[in-house]
């Protein structure tokens, strides 16, 4: 029998991608001519579907208003905000410590797809995970419910038993959708009393933490 999958957010679970992604917004703002809220008020749109955070930010519904704000992001992203960054302490020996035991691994990420699979190389971490998962520039799998399953029908997993690290109820959400055990971190961008509200069956403050908790996970598995 299969050991139990393992998925990953990125953003606020894996790294710190804070510097890069305000970086990214203000310049997006300031092109479409918007002032900026105080960063942090901004950070709480690291992790949700992004398309969504800039209607808000932007105070419209207009896709071709959105699409652009999308764009201009991207650009700012592509050209150096995606690596200001930095890994979360203990992450990299979590991450091979379970690679090593034989679990599958994969990131599970809302951010676009090819650029998560940069942030994963460029940090070194590639080696640990199967593949990178998140979502493609049409909107397809922006919602972690969606990804999840879709993971699951790509790689064709037969044991639906597995696990989901993130720091937002969308990673707690979607991995609930799927029948998969939560763990959620509190170093991230959500908050504690969401995260549990959303499903999280354990709220940790230290990689060792999470070692534990997804040990006491997969004993349950």
């Amino acid at each position: 029998m299969a050991l139990p999958t393992l998925l990953f957010d990125l953003d606020g679970t894996i790294t710190d991608p804070a510097p890069g992604f305000l970086a990214s917004i203000h310049y997006a703002l300031e092109e479409m001519q918007i002032p900026a809220p105080p960063d942090n008020q901004l950070v709480r749109y690291i992790g949700p579907p992004l398309r969504e955070s800039l209607g808000e930010l932007l105070g419209t519904e207009d896709s071709e208003a959105i699409e652009r704000a999308l764009e201009l992001y991207r650009w700012r992203l592509d050209n150096g905000g995606k690596f200001e960054a930095r890994v979360h302490d203990g992450m990299r020996e979590l991450l091979e410590h379970y690679a090593g035991a034989g679990h599958a691994l994969y990131v599970c990420t809302g951010k676009p797809e090819g650029v998560a699979t940069e942030i994963i190389e460029y940090f070194g971490l590639s080696k640990h995970f199967q593949h990178v998962y998140g979502a493609k520039l049409d909107g397809r799998f922006c919602e972690k419910a969606e990804l999840i399953a879709h993971i699951w029908e790509v790689e064709a997993i037969d044991d639906p038993a597995g696990a989901m690290v993130g720091d937002t109820v969308f990673d707690m959400q979607g991995a609930k959708a799927n029948g998969l055990g939560t763990v959620a971190v509190d170093w991230g961008f959500g908050q504690k009393a969401d995260l549990l509200a959303a499903g999280a069956d354990h709220y940790v403050s230290s990689a060792a933490e999470l070692q534990a908790a997804i040990d006491e996970l997969i004993a349950m598995l």
